[in-house]
């Protein structure tokens, strides 16, 4: 699996040759792979877990803050921003195999900066989920998500071609101003 990760030059070695170790397997490897782990998460703050499925072209803006669990399912062009965080509910909440507690996030998301996803939910292809959102309930294909529990939420195809690129930017905006 080879993605194109674009943040800190350094970083994206790092995290390319963890990827890499994985995908070789063997137990040296794994070690290798885990200790690059930890250089990570010390260095930039950057919880990525070797065990994270992620798909190719996931790009991270900006390497800063961002923590994926351990079982969390990424999938393909998705690009993350600085302090997103996709974690399980309760930690340590039921770990039997079989169980998942980490959310499934689909293919072509936009996950925007400061936005948690919680839980073991599913996040559906091409959403655009914006920056300070808290998602804890499954998300449908092709919407638009700001805020806490999902206080608005509109489907990309109900918005008129014209509006589009005026109403994402209009998201992003706001939560820049808040911050």
């Amino acid at each position: 699996m080879f993605c194109t990760y674009n943040f800190d030059r350094k970083a994206e070695r790092e995290f390319l040759q963890m990827r890499q170790l994985l995908k070789k397997g063997g137990k040296w490897n794994t070690l290798r792979a885990k200790r690059i782990e930890n250089q990570l998460r010390l260095k930039y703050q950057l919880s990525v877990p070797c065990s994270a499925a992620i798909g190719e072209n996931f790009q991270i803006r900006h390497p800063e803050g961002i923590r994926i669990g351990r079982t969390c399912i990424i999938g393909d062009n998705c690009k993350v921003y600085p302090y997103f965080t996709a974690m399980a509910a309760i930690k340590g909440d039921d770990q039997r195999e079989g169980t998942r507690r980490h959310p499934k996030i689909g293919n072509d998301c936009i996950l925007g900066s400061h936005a948690s996803v919680i839980g073991p939910i599913t996040v559906g292809n091409d959403v655009f989920i914006g920056a300070c959102a808290i998602v804890t309930k499954d998300v449908p294909s092709h919407s638009v998500v700001k805020g806490i529990n999902i206080v608005r939420q509109k489907r990309l195809d109900e918005i008129p071609e014209k509006y589009k690129a005026e109403y994402l930017r209009q998201i992003t905006d706001k939560a820049k101003i808040e911050e």
